[in-house]
């Protein structure tokens, strides 16, 4: 379909050395995830198909190093103890999420562009505010 990225296997792995294990399928799945958290539609915000492509290939990498992680705790791990076991962790809001991994680190530094500036009034609701 004009206008969207298409999910290239082995680009992906091209870009993302150490995946080369990672099967096919699961790739495409989480690329279908990632595409939720970026529009990949004609109407994106990121009308650059390339840059659109490396944001969304950092996305499925970032959401795969998430599940390679294991375990149900999400959010950042703030503190830690050994006698009778305690951990702290900070919730995930905005930045959090992303600051988890290398992959969606990059994302959020590569997106700040998008988030700055940015407000939206839906068509219907303009003349609300007057």
């Amino acid at each position: 379909m004009k206008g969207v990225v298409d999910f290239d296997v082995n680009d992906f792995k091209l870009y993302h050395r150490g995946m080369e294990e990672v099967p096919e399928e699961e790739l495409q799945a989480l690329f279908k995830s990632a595409c939720l958290l970026l529009n990949n539609t004609p109407n994106s915000i990121v009308t650059d198909l390339e840059e659109r492509k490396l944001l969304l290939y950092l996305l499925v990498c970032h959401l795969y190093q998430l599940a390679e992680r294991g375990g149900e705790m999400v959010g950042q791990m703030t503190g830690a103890s050994q006698g009778k076991v305690s951990i702290s962790i900070t919730g995930i809001a905005n930045a959090n999420w992303y600051q988890q991994t290398q992959c969606g680190a990059l994302f959020w530094q590569a997106t700040a562009k998008y988030r700055r500036g940015v407000r939206y009034i839906a068509p219907n609701c303009r003349n609300t505010f007057q």
